[in-house]
């Protein structure tokens, strides 16, 4: 039993802690407004770069207490990054 919660545990920070480190983001919606931004901008630098500098993940943070009000941001935007990376949004 204590190897299955330890299991569960160990995959649940890595749900939410894994999106900050591929995309080098300080959180989780951070790293979500970093992948969104590129997708939308084609991969620009120019346009991530300014949105970052201006947002810093509070416009991902926010749409996501819009979308999910039952969950913690950090939650919802890990839950979408991995939408959004594994295509299934």
């Amino acid at each position: 039993m204590k190897r299955l919660l330890l299991t569960l545990a160990i995959l649940a920070v890595a749900f939410i802690w894994a999106p900050q480190v591929l995309e080098s983001a300080t959180s989780s919606c951070d790293a979500l407004e970093q992948k969104t931004v590129a997708k939308e901008t084609g991969g620009s630098e120019l346009g991530s770069s300014l949105v970052q500098k201006l947002s810093g993940g509070a416009m991902a943070e926010q749409a996501m207490a819009n979308d999910h009000p039952n969950l913690p941001s950090l939650i919802a935007c890990s839950l979408e990054y991995w939408k959004a990376t594994l295509g299934m949004k």
